[in-house]
């Protein structure tokens, strides 16, 4: 367990110096969904950050949190397959906040899965020579998002934001939810869950 704390430990730190929004508004046009997905992104991406910062913080002696939370960097280098959580896709209690939680999630998916319909599952940053440490947003088949390179600060928030890494979070969060036990003073953590919300 300590290797993998280690590797999420290492993530989340990545996440919060690269945790500026970027501004979309600055970049050349995307395709229509590919836009919605990364805006819906940028919006959320700073609240949901503090809240699984909290999230690592409360799960020391829970293992099966950690893995689910460390499920969202499947794609990164030094994830190890043996690591993926048993997704059991359990039945998430009804109730005012987790039918509010469950449908913003679908909301989430429906936009990621568009997207990589557009641009594949996953994005990569690469630095280009001779370009002043700036470089390209590749998508899942290996092309520019933009024929213009960006600063690394921006790059790699939006590689940060590929499709399938939102998708492997969902499931994530689907599953924290699911082993919640609401009846044991659980609503703590499902007031977590819904903070990036709030408002």
């Amino acid at each position: 367990m300590t290797v993998i704390t280690t590797f999420l430990d290492r993530q989340l730190a990545a996440d919060a110096k690269y945790g500026g929004q970027a501004d979309l508004d600055e970049c050349p046009p995307l395709p229509p969904a590919l836009d919605r997905h990364l805006r819906s992104c940028t919006r959320y991406s700073p609240a949901w950050l503090r809240v699984n910062q909290e999230i690592r913080a409360r799960c020391t002696q829970r293992p099966a949190l950690v893995r689910l939370l460390a499920y969202t960097y499947a794609g990164m280098p030094g994830y190890r397959p043996a690591w993926q959580p048993i997704l059991t896709q359990g039945r998430v209690p009804s109730g005012p906040g987790t039918d509010l939680l469950l449908e913003r999630w679908r909301g989430e998916e429906r936009l990621a899965r568009e997207a990589a319909e557009e641009a594949g599952l996953d994005f990569a940053w690469r630095e280009v020579d001779r370009q002043d440490g700036q470089g390209l947003v590749v998508d899942g088949a290996g092309r520019p998002l933009w024929e213009a390179a960006v600063y690394p600060e921006d790059g790699f928030v939006i590689s940060r934001y590929g499709p399938g890494r939102v998708l492997r979070e969902l499931a994530a969060r689907r599953e924290m939810l699911a082993r919640l036990d609401l009846s044991a003073g659980a609503d703590q953590f499902l007031r977590l869950l819904a903070e990036p919300y709030a408002g």
